[in-house]
């Protein structure tokens, strides 16, 4: 390409130089990550957004209805159309809140499921593992800060619960051992 060409052409975030197609994608930036929501706080939203669209859209189906029966005065011209239009966004209104409804009991099944498995692994790292056991496994060093030993101590403790917990959500994982786990295990060594 010329430089007229090359100042011309869009990049769109690729890089137009040819590359090395062995070498490993980068990893996304660890601020695009999206934060770890809790499935019972998921639950929540998901049951307040739907008893505001289900009392919303129920609402405004009544609203409909009683304008067409003129228990309350039509105020636009065409009022088939316009309650037409009224009467299907109402309609679409109620179908989404029971829908998250529905959405909110998933959650919370799944909550219960979480609560289970989080208190089997605290009870896994509580009773079989111990700061200096995991210290070890992680190839702590003299010299390591402690920001190094923080996270190869973490990384040690995904591995092993994962090697005992199959199939675990990462996410739900690293949740669990930055609020409970690495404090407990850490805290308990240094009294």
């Amino acid at each position: 390409m010329s430089g007229d060409e090359r100042e011309l052409s869009v990049n769109y975030g690729f890089s137009e130089e040819p590359g090395n197609p062995d070498a490993e994608p980068e990893e996304a930036s660890f601020a695009s990550k999206a934060p770890y929501i809790k499935n019972n706080d998921k639950a929540t939203d998901y049951r307040s957004t739907g008893y505001l669209l289900t009392v919303f859209g129920g609402a405004g189906i009544l609203f409909v209805i009683l304008t067409l029966f003129d228990v309350i005065p039509k105020f636009f011209g065409n009022p088939y159309m316009s309650y037409g239009i009224l009467f299907a966004t109402f309609v679409l209104f109620l179908v989404m809140g029971l829908s998250s409804i529905r959405g909110a009991n998933i959650f919370e099944k799944k909550a219960k499921s979480d609560h289970t498995l989080e208190d089997r692994i605290v009870k896994y790292v509580s009773e079989e593992l111990t700061a200096t056991d995991v210290d070890e496994k992680a190839g702590i060093a003299e010299g390591d800060t402690p920001e190094i030993m923080f996270f190869k101590r973490n990384d040690c403790l995904k591995n092993l619960i994962t090697k005992k917990f199959v199939n675990i959500d990462p996410d739900f994982l690293d949740n669990l051992i930055d609020e409970k786990l690495y404090d407990s295990l850490y805290e308990e060594s240094e009294e």
